[in-house]
């Protein structure tokens, strides 16, 4: 069975869906200053809405405060480590894209 923290299910017509600070403490298991604190280290940021107060964040926000979790529980990170090692992490992912662009390319 899976941890509460792992359950992240968006098929893609839901994709714009945006979740309350409230839901993603929820489906992330965490309570609200984690939260705070980890979008002040720029782990991951808010979506702009200009007439509300709240904070609201997007699919691709919730999975990587779930992947920040799962890095600070399982190897013991800070969020100065948490933050570095998504940033390395969204480079190698960049990275691997552009090989892959590269290598269909390739004869």
């Amino acid at each position: 069975m899976m941890s509460k923290s792992e359950i992240v299910v968006i098929d893609s017509q839901h994709e714009h869906v945006l979740f309350t600070l409230e839901e993603v403490c929820e489906r992330c298991g965490t309570h609200t200053q984690m939260i705070v604190e980890m979008v002040e280290y720029g782990i991951v940021e808010p979506i702009e809405q200009p007439l509300l107060d709240d904070w609201y964040f997007n699919s691709q926000a919730l999975v990587r405060l779930q992947r920040a979790q799962r890095l600070m529980n399982g190897l013991k990170l800070n969020l100065s480590g948490v933050a570095l090692s998504l940033e390395l992490l969204d480079e190698i992912d960049g990275l691997q894209q552009h090989i892959e662009v590269l290598r269909r390319q390739l004869p």
